[in-house]
């Protein structure tokens, strides 16, 4: 190669042959080499990712050709150096090359793959079968493996030979998680994936899968990540069958198994009767119990399992529950909510405190650790409920009871902040998804308890300090940053508990704000007012930059969001607080590219509807519709509602009427501004800039057929203006039959018109009034209009 054989640039596909022939030469060792640094090799496979090396993908023209041949002839270079690493005899090698051997499965092409897949998998199958190979081999084979099962499952027409594969190593997998070695993570990794893929391939092992994962999870004594992984391979497990009796077969075995552990962990600490109700509800009078859980009997799990061991284990199986409640399977399966309600029931019953109608049966010691462990059972136990709540749908509805007891007894007794932070999104979650009846039966516990969390004698953390500053935060002083900061004193509860209580509040006030809310509205809209006051009195926080812990300005965020659902809530009465309430999202307003302004840009424009509420007509008054006569009152009251919401365009209502003329009372409009923000103290005259003109047929019309005529015209632009200054005009011209003279009605040809004049300044208007019966009979098709004001009772 030249030496100055230049590139394009880094896109240039010629580079990529290049570099990867240069990473094999100088980074990937020969036969005679040996292992360089573990680092390079982890630079040549971020290389190999981000440019793509193995990709070879480049446009099949002739130009490219020889790129194609060359960038063919450095991939096969690749695969032939790193299948023979691993097959060498030194454990570094042959763990870098099944490593290698991985990221080729990921990055190289389809076509390539396709080719190759099966003998590559028979190079890394060879290593799991011999029991002398190292720890770092099988581990890195197994996840190898486990990225081959992955990429041979994204192509539809393979899932034949994939499930051939995979079946092959189900028998060294199983070996492997039953040894009693660090080996066992990655094998429980690969049967992940197995499951997850090609699960029929283990439907004939499901019993050994079973009693092997059991076996490990209940006496492997495993770090917590090995127990989330076998949580997960335990949940999968059904799908290598596939069927609905599957499903529900081993969860109801898992439900007994944690009954069972329970029975031991929780003794001296519940009434004895808890057992045997839960166990009716999970094996019901008259029915079999199953196969117990991995092969493991009642006397097994009882006495081969240390207290310690014994929470843990029950940590895992309801994890495991959780799983399977949100892990998709072939088919529709029937969730058992009331074992899972009662199994959880009595979890959450016991806090740790002995029962006053039992003798203690337990030590100082045991009674200790049982209160370390609780929190985590109690949290299990909390997303069950949140997984059942989720998934189960109408399948609740018989049990919304026993739900509903259980969420409120446990809200009325847990104090963890992180418990009640997850349980205030529970309760967030049955509102939302079991519909607006909840209200009724949550809302006085949940009002109870988040205003006791956002009470500002007893909530609120260490002080917070505010960013009031918009310029020049570079010079800010140690002495300005301290002169910020805003004390509690008495305050205790964490930001993330007052969140979570704003959250719950906003979604109780969404949901059913109007739902039988005449006892607790008034005092949660005053709660929420001054929890947002005092959030934003002392300015606005910045954002933090951690996502994970919430900062004071999430907290003021949650504070404007429940306040928002607060005042568009729907109610009896109007807010209360809407004044208070637009001085703080105006303010928040203007902290330019925060959170907190984006959401009270958001709330100005939802509260618009009610400072400006629109009253917009039906129908189009000035199109030429013809509407039907008068039926029993209807029509009357169709015109009297939408005649006066069409005064609200600029133009100007002409009348004509029949019967008596009658001189019309000023029409006056509230200022819906003053209205709605100042509690209706100064209230503004009307301003309007309309000109109503009632123009009154002659007297001797027909009663019958005397109709009104309603002409809408629009004044020209000039008119508009000048009539802003004169807002109260109104003229009334009354044409009598027989008059004469003045200019003021021509007849022609049996026809009068009648020149109406505006304000000053205003146009002339023309109107051509029939005279005879044949005009009379053309006004039957036209509609009475109402000629009194539309706010006046007058009917």
């Amino acid at each position: 190669m030249a030496a100055f054989d230049h590139v394009q640039n880094m896109y240039d596909v010629s580079l990529k042959p290049r570099l990867l022939r240069s990473f094999i030469k100088e980074l990937i060792p020969d036969e005679k080499q040996q292992l360089g640094n573990p680092l390079e090799l982890s630079q040549v496979v971020s290389a190999i990712k981000t440019h793509g090396l193995l990709s070879e993908r480049v446009a099949q023209t002739d130009d490219n050709k020889k790129l194609i041949e060359k960038w063919k002839s450095a991939v096969d270079l690749w695969v032939d150096r790193v299948l023979m690493l691993v097959s060498s005899n030194m454990p570094d090698k042959c763990w870098a090359g099944i490593c290698l051997l991985g990221v080729t499965f990921e990055e190289c092409s389809s076509e390539r793959f396709l080719a190759s897949y099966s003998v590559w998998f028979q190079k890394l199958l060879s290593h799991l079968q011999p029991p002398a190979e190292s720890h770092f081999v099988k581990v890195s084979c197994c996840v190898s493996i486990s990225d081959l099962l992955t990429r041979l499952s994204g192509f539809p027409n393979m899932k034949k030979d994939g499930t051939s594969h995979a079946a092959k190593v189900v028998h060294p997998v199983l070996k492997l998680i039953q040894e009693d070695s660090s080996d066992a993570e990655g094998a429980v990794g690969l049967l992940c994936t197995i499951l997850n893929f090609f699960p029929s391939s283990l439907q004939k092992n499901y019993d050994s899968a079973e009693a092997a994962i059991v076996t490990k999870l209940i006496y492997g004594k495993c770090n917590p990540n090995m127990l989330k992984k076998l949580a997960l391979c335990l949940s999968l497990l059904p799908k290598s069958k596939g069927d609905e009796d599957t499903w529900s077969l081993m969860i109801q075995k898992i439900l007994i198994a944690i009954n069972i552990l329970l029975n031991d962990s929780f003794q001296g600490l519940e009434e004895e009767s808890k057992t045997s109700e839960t166990m009716r509800a999970l094996v019901p009078p008259g029915k079999d119990p199953p196969a117990p859980l991995g092969g493991l009997t009642v006397f097994d799990l009882s006495n081969k399992s240390t207290e310690r061991l014994s929470i843990t284990n029950i940590s895992t199986l309801l994890l495991c529950c959780s799983t399977m409640l949100t892990t998709s399977y072939p088919v529709r399966v029937k969730v058992p909510i009331k074992p899972l309600l009662m199994v959880v029931g009595r979890i959450l019953n016991v806090d740790g405190s002995l029962p006053q109608t039992m003798y203690p049966t337990l030590t100082a010691m045991q009674q200790e650790h049982i209160c370390i462990q609780l929190p985590v059972l109690h949290s299990y136990s909390l997303q069950i409920l949140c997984d059942v709540i989720k998934e189960a749908h109408s399948q609740l509805l018989p049990h919304t009871a026993h739900t509903i007891r259980l969420v409120t007894e446990y809200l009325r007794t847990c104090e963890l902040p992180e418990l009640r932070v997850k349980l205030y999104g529970l309760i967030k979650m049955m509102l939302m998804s079991m519909g607006v009846g909840m209200t009724i039966y949550l809302a006085e516990d949940v009002i109870s308890s988040a205003s006791i969390d956002l009470d500002s004698n007893h909530g609120g953390e260490e002080a917070q300090p505010m960013n009031k500053k918009r310029k020049h935060e570079n010079a800010i002083s140690f002495l300005e940053n301290q002169s910020q900061m805003v004390y509690s004193s008495k305050n205790h509860v964490p930001i993330s508990v007052k969140i979570a209580a704003l959250g719950a509040l906003e979604t109780l006030l969404t949901v059913g704000g109007a739902l039988r809310s005449e006892s607790w509205r008034s005092d949660v809209d005053q709660l929420l007012i001054t929890v947002a006051t005092d959030a934003c009195k002392n300015g606005w926080a910045k954002e933090a930059n951690d996502v994970y812990t919430p900062s004071w300005g999430d907290f003021q965020l949650a504070s404007l969001r429940a306040l928002l659902a607060s005042l568009l809530s729907p109610g009896r009465f109007r807010p209360a607080y809407l004044a208070q309430g637009l001085e703080l999202f105006r303010g928040g307003m203007q902290e330019t590219g925060t959170k907190v302004a984006e959401f009270c840009a958001h709330a100005l424009l939802s509260l618009e509807v009610l400072i400006h509420p629109r009253a917009l007509p039906l129908i189009d008054i000035g199109s030429s519709v013809e509407y039907p006569v008068n039926v029993n009152g209807m029509k009357d009251k169709f015109m009297k509602s939408n005649i006066y919401s069409s005064v609200v365009q600029k133009s100007n209502l002409v009348t004509v009427t029949g019967g008596t003329s009658r001189n019309e009372a000023e029409s006056e409009e509230d200022d819906l501004y003053e209205k709605w923000v100042k509690d209706g103290e100064n209230e503004m005259e009307k301003n309007t800039t309309e000109n109503v003109v009632s123009v009154e047929a002659p007297m001797n019309v027909a009663e019958d057929k005397g109709k009104g005529i309603l002409v809408e015209t629009q004044a020209d632009e000039e008119t508009d203006r000048y009539a802003l200054k004169n807002m109260e005009t109104e003229v009334e011209v009354v044409v009598a039959k027989g008059v004469s003279g003045g200019g003021a009605a021509n007849d022609v040809v049996g026809r009068r018109f009648e020149t109406v004049g505006g304000s000053e300044g205003g146009g002339e208007f023309v109107f051509a009034l029939g005279d005879n019966d044949n005009e009379d009979a053309a006004m039957d098709e036209i509609p009475d209009i109402v000629d009194v004001e539309p706010d006046s009772d007058e009917e």
